[in-house]
């Protein structure tokens, strides 16, 4: 029996720059496949490719095992290629169930709108995915977390051969990440093959059958996930050793040289912000999405101005009204 999708020495080259060179890769339906490596390793190219949105240049991908030939978004889906990104693509001002009908509704005949079937098909959905969420909820107000949830129930309720997760954990809490890890076993049971994207190794063991290195564009390896460690994984994606990637090596710590007291922004959600930045010291800034850290990032280079606080830098307050 063939894979349910397999792609066979796939090129891709963007301006004579190589994206993508003789990759090969499969997925077996009812499996799930983790895809990893670093970023620009040629993951999103690849994803692109196989929904259509991109053309390859050399190689072919095959659909049970027929050849994809003029390959659109358009036939990915009629093929039940299904796509779940990081950032979801909900239109803002629709409820719920509205942005649900526009991906499951066939829209190609003049026909009167049940909504409250819409509704009932809604709620039942994200009543299968987890997700505590009203279908008359306008998209644009939900959390990136619960939009994301949509965007899965949508594939679920796609009945979906071949769904594609591209970092779906990223901004999920842990509850909502278990609840997830439930509709994948749910997909899987029903015979869908998933393709997994993830950063968050220590995930993969849990949930994945296989995995595919790539990097640099190509594909390094393909093992089952139960033969190979988190360690052996990131020398894989980096071509080292794991003790060579974070070498460990111990500065002095010195003397303050940023400090942020009170700071805040109208334009955005930060408020009340407070830390201290020493010499030799490296700080990381931790969160969900939409819990503030980019609004900081652009706070500090000057793109969104602070209406509030203090920003110190060698103990002398200073403005920072602009990136110059």
């Amino acid at each position: 029996m063939p894979p349910l999708l397999r792609a066979i020495s796939v090129s891709k080259s963007y301006d004579g720059v190589r994206a993508l060179r003789d990759v090969s890769f499969d997925v077996r339906a009812g499996e799930v496949h983790a895809l990893v490596g670093e970023n620009g390793a040629g993951k999103s190219t690849l994803i692109k490719i196989i929904t259509g949105a991109v053309a390859f240049d050399t190689g072919s991908i095959e659909m049970d095992g027929v050849p994809l030939v003029d390959h659109s978004p358009a036939k990915a889906k009629q093929l039940g290629i299904a796509a779940i990104y990081q950032h979801p693509a909900l239109f803002p001002n629709l409820s719920v169930a509205e942005n649900l009908a526009l991906r499951l509704d066939d829209l190609s005949s003049w026909k009167q709108v049940n909504r409250d079937e819409r509704r009932r098909r809604a709620a039942a959905l994200l009543s299968e995915v987890g997700a505590d969420i009203h279908p008359d909820a306008e998209a644009g107000g939900l959390s990136m977390p619960e939009q994301q949830l949509v965007e899965i129930a949508c594939a679920v309720g796609a009945a979906a051969k071949l769904v594609i997760m591209d970092e779906p954990t990223a901004s999920l809490p842990l509850r909502e990440t278990e609840a997830l890890f439930r509709c994948i076993a749910a997909l899987r049971a029903s015979g869908a093959g998933i393709v997994y994207i993830s950063h968050r190794l220590e995930e993969l063991p849990r949930i994945a059958d296989r995995v595919t290195v790539l990097r640099d564009g190509c594909t390094i390896e393909t093992r089952n996930m139960a033969d190979v460690d988190r360690a052996g994984l990131i020398a894989m994606m980096v071509g080292r050793e794991l003790s060579a990637v974070f070498p460990k090596r111990e500065v002095a710590i010195g003397a303050a040289v940023l400090q942020v007291r009170g700071l805040g922004s109208r334009q955005s959600i930060v408020h009340d912000v407070n830390f201290t930045l020493r010499e030799g010291e490296i700080l990381g800034m931790a969160g969900l999405v939409g819990s503030g850290r980019t609004e900081l990032a652009n706070i500090l280079f000057g793109l969104t101005p602070a209406d509030s606080g203090e920003i110190l830098l060698n103990g002398s307050r200073c403005v920072i009204g602009s990136p110059q």
